[in-house]
């Protein structure tokens, strides 16, 4: 069956882009044009044309094929040579993500058949690329979600016949094979969520929750809090509303009890919340609008640094899902003056530029070696470049401007990930250093009479290294920094060198970072200090290496264990020190305790980023001063019902207002496209190191 639409719609869906830099302009309809060149039949598939049938613009643009998955990374590689794409690529189940961070990118899959799926297990499943729209449309939930735009012909393909009708008449009927939902347990979850948008349930949806609602439930267990977290994204009503109907279809003892673990705060099937237990207070919302009318938006607090008396936040804008009246920015500085002042925009950044690393820098003096009469605090701001231009601006507290250094460009996207400053031990003299992608390690000296204030280097003094710089540590004097999969030692003087001392032992998963937070702590036994860092992946852990012994790893946290033990289920991957580990003093005295943010999956999918079954709560790792013990801390929205889509804790920092408060801001979009995300709190000590449990 043919339906109607508008190709108004669908053409404008055609330039929306999938990869952008200096060079390229890489667009959807781009993509499909190629792929058709090579002989696929391309189709436009999910959530876009439901959304055309209605007179919406549609939202992701997803795509099926008649032909491998691997076939059309082929085509992509042949025709842009220069472009790493490459997002997600999952050739058993048959999936490609390719574009840019920016843009989110494409999502490409292969046409299936439930004839494929073997031991009753889809996931699990090799699937081999089809033809046929009727068996695709098999493998779907409903018959809303079962369109096929043929770009061929240009016509909008309902293969069941009854897709149409039920959208005008916002009838959720389920159309899956009995093998499809015989594989999972999310299907009662996709119904309540259609049903809470205004669906109206037909008889073989009745029957299914009648009959396997308790099942879902008890089968989802630990997931179902990430589940909702990542559905209902800053719509507390609608969430409230998905809880109470979770708890209206749990018939059996067992389901409440599933239910009641991952939402504490139910007092019974209505759903009502108790209070959440007092301390945090909401300090950033994106979305908010200064007193000039600018918008500060963003998906991710990447920074919270404070500076010369004040608190300032890089916004970042990665995987931001812009509406058409949303204003052309990028990643943004923004400023808070006081404890209970109105943030303000202090800098904007276009699109190309997403997101910027943030850092206040200290010199005590000058290139020459000579002494300042007071140490000067500058302000850098470095952000990434789809075009490959690595920047550095410098912040003038006095007249609100910034001067940007440029420090070359590459191939790919251009970033700077860390920034920190080291004096020299042979010559004396105090830098401070750039780590960036896909530049190298650049330094550079405070000079006041050149712009910006620090004379940076023509050349790297570390390049060729395809990983980002992902943080410095300087330990026993001597200057480090970790590149995955290696740390490197700076060989100061005046021709210095980096020289690897350590390579990680363990095999990483393509999407780890390698280690993260690198810092130099006492080292137990007493003899100097040794450098902890976090492993991301697969096998998250927190490690001791010791300088003085050749550089001996010692494990400190088995972080998928230990999650394992509080949380009653064993993650998959997760992150650990996403910004540092920010030492934060103890009330009850002694040495500090470090504080870093934690991030964990469940997902299976980890030859790329994982983009599913994170958990939504900001989860963080509080260590004692020797390592021997490591307690959780949770950051809660005193605002929010029971399940808040924070996901991620990233950065923490001491308030220059008042002592013993702290801000902790984050989120994490992890692979999937999202909109005002954004968050910060404030907390007391005592409440930043409150041991929590799940």
């Amino acid at each position: 069956m043919t339906l109607a639409i508008d190709p108004g719609l669908v053409a404008a869906a055609y330039e929306r882009p999938v990869y952008r830099d200096e060079r390229h302009a890489v667009r959807v309809g781009d993509v499909i044009a190629l792929l058709q060149a090579g002989g696929m039949r391309v189709f436009i598939v999910g959530g876009a044309p439901r959304d055309w049938l209605l007179g919406l613009p549609g939202s992701d643009i997803d795509l099926c094929v008649d032909a491998s998955v691997d076939e059309a990374l082929r085509r992509l590689r042949d025709a842009y040579p220069d472009i790493d794409g490459v997002r997600m690529h999952n050739q058993r189940f048959g999936v490609l993500r390719w574009g840019d961070e920016a843009s989110g990118g494409l999502e490409i899959n292969i046409l299936r058949s439930c004839e494929d799926i073997r031991n009753g297990d889809m996931w699990s499943t090799a699937f081999a690329p089809r033809a046929d729209l009727i068996e695709d449309a098999r493998m779907r939930d409903f018959s809303v979600n079962a369109f096929y735009y043929d770009c061929r012909d240009q016509a909008l393909l309902d293969p069941l016949g009854c897709g149409g009708d039920d959208v005008r008449a916002r009838a959720l009927r389920l159309i899956a094979d009995r093998r499809v939902l015989d594989s999972g347990y999310r299907i009662t979850f996709r119904i309540l969520q259609f049903l809470g948008r205004g669906y109206a349930a037909t008889d073989n949806v009745r029957a299914y929750l009648d009959e396997r609602a308790d099942r879902d439930i008890q089968g989802m267990g630990a997931r179902i809090h990430t589940w909702v977290s990542n559905h209902f994204p800053s719509d507390d009503a609608r969430r409230a509303e998905f809880r109470r109907s979770l708890y209206a279809h749990a018939r059996q003892p067992a389901s409440h009890a599933v239910l009641d673990r991952h939402f504490p705060c139910n007092a019974g099937v209505d759903g009502s919340a108790s209070p959440t237990p007092a301390g945090f207070r909401r300090a950033f919302r994106a979305g908010l609008h200064d007193v000039q009318g600018h918008l500060l938006g963003g998906t991710e607090v990447l920074h919270l640094v404070p500076h010369r008396g004040r608190l300032f936040a890089s916004l970042s804008y990665k995987l931001n899902d812009y509406r058409p009246d949303d204003p052309d920015t990028g990643a943004q500085i923004a400023v808070l003056d006081r404890v209970d002042g109105d943030w303000r925009l202090a800098h904007g950044y276009e699109r190309v530029h997403w997101r910027a690393t943030l850092e206040s820098v200290t010199f005590t003096e000058d290139g020459q070696g000579r002494r300042l009469d007071a140490p000067v605090a500058l302000l850098l701001a470095a952000p990434s470049d789809s075009r490959g231009h690595v920047y550095v601006d410098s912040y003038d507290d006095d007249s609100g401007r910034w001067t940007r250094a440029h420090l070359g460009s590459g191939s790919g996207a251009g970033s700077t990930r860390s920034f920190f400053v080291h004096r020299d031990t042979a010559t004396g003299q105090e830098r401070v250093f750039a780590g960036t992608a896909p530049t190298g390690i650049f330094s550079g000296v405070y000079d006041p009479g050149v712009p910006g204030r620090i004379r940076w280097d023509d050349t790297a003094e570390l390049s060729g290294r395809t990983r980002r710089p992902m943080s410095f540590a300087r330990c026993n004097d001597q200057l480090y920094v970790s590149i995955k999969p290696d740390i490197y030692r700076r060989i100061d003087g005046p021709a210095p060198r980096w020289e690897k001392v350590y390579t990680i032992g363990l095999p990483l998963v393509v999407p780890s970072s390698g280690f993260r937070g690198l810092t130099s702590v006492p080292d137990p036994a007493g003899r100097g200090e040794v450098l902890l860092a976090a492993l991301e992946g697969d096998r998250c852990r927190v490690v001791r290496i010791d300088p003085n012994d050749g550089y001996r790893e010692t494990l400190e946290l088995d972080v998928i264990d230990f999650l394992e033990r509080h949380w009653g289920t064993r993650p998959t991957y997760a992150v650990a020190a996403y910004d540092d580990f920010t030492p934060v003093p103890d009330p009850r005295g002694g040495a500090p305790r470090l504080l870093c943010g934690l991030g964990a999956t469940y997902s299976t999918q980890l030859d790329t980023h994982p983009a599913d079954a994170w958990v939504g709560d900001a989860w963080y790792l509080v260590r004692d001063p020797d390592g021997a013990r490591y307690t959780l801390g949770r950051v809660d929205d005193p605002d929010a019902p029971a399940v808040a889509d924070l996901v991620a804790a990233r950065s923490f920092a001491a308030s220059p207002f008042a002592s013993g408060l702290w801000y902790v801001g984050g989120y994490d979009p992890n692979a999937k496209r999202c909109r005002q995300t954004a968050w910060a709190f404030s907390a007391s000590t005592e409440t930043l190191l409150a041991e929590r449990t799940r």
